[in-house]
């Protein structure tokens, strides 16, 4: 019985030694890095592509109990979701809409977009949509 045994023992051996061996030696070195990407970091286009791919579900951004519309805005109205903003430039998500500055949304111009907010031009002047602020409290 202890032979069986160290001739199992060594077979384990010689079988980890030859994987060893037989690995590419990068592939043992290599370490694997993993980084969150901040959200400025968002493909656009990738956003865009998608926009028209898929249709919306439920709204993330609303919370239990509220009615499935409650996100969407009337005509005239505004809803702004959030904005995406990195190195000068920014995108917004208004009405459920992916925009850049220069897009007209409800027969308004962008004609700013900024970090804290975006800025609607038209007929009747000028218009600031400024996102929620969020709240944590106990």
């Amino acid at each position: 019985m202890g032979s069986k045994v160290n001739k199992i023992k060594s077979f384990a051996f010689i079988t980890v030694l030859l994987l060893l061996l037989l690995t590419p030696y990068s592939l043992r070195l290599t370490p694997v890095v993993l980084r969150a990407q901040p959200l400025s970091e968002i493909n656009t286009e990738w956003l865009e592509r998608q926009e028209k791919a898929l249709q919306w579900g439920r709204d993330p951004f609303a919370l239990p109990g509220q009615p499935s519309g409650a996100g969407v805005a009337a005509d005239g109205e505004f809803h702004l979701s959030a904005i995406i903003y990195r190195a000068g430039r920014g995108v917004a998500i208004i009405n459920n809409k992916i925009l850049r500055q220069g897009d007209m949304v409800e027969g308004r111009r962008i004609t700013e977009i900024l970090p804290d907010r975006v800025v609607l031009q038209g007929a009747t002047g000028e218009k600031e949509l400024r996102v929620n602020k969020f709240v944590l409290g106990r």
